[in-house]
């Protein structure tokens, strides 16, 4: 439940929102869509009361998988100009791959 209350609070916002906008507007459209909204959040909120929290798992300080697939992505975009720079790109996003699975695994 615990989890929820941040959630609950937003919901709780727009909820205010809603009823003020009901009464100072005859927008049908906008009278409608923001407490399908507030529903929306509501649904959100009780799904994050019945989540667990997270188990305690060791996370490297540093990843080197982020990088190595922003460049991945800068070149095979280049690729898509110049050719052969696809093949490295191609590359790189295999290596990000390989180590973003590596540092999951541990």
């Amino acid at each position: 439940m615990r989890n929820a209350v941040p959630v609950l609070a937003w919901a709780a916002l727009l909820a205010a929102l809603a009823a003020m906008l009901a009464l100072w507007t005859g927008d049908l459209v906008a009278v409608v869509l923001l407490p399908g909204a507030v529903l929306v959040v509501l649904v959100v909120a009780m799904g994050a009361a019945r989540a667990r929290d997270p188990v305690e798992r060791r996370v490297p300080d540093a990843s080197a998988s982020g990088p190595l697939a922003a460049g991945g992505v800068a070149l095979l975009a280049l690729g898509a100009v110049a050719g052969l720079w696809a093949a490295l790109g191609a590359a790189l996003l295999v290596l990000a791959i390989v180590a973003a699975v590596r540092e999951r695994i541990g």
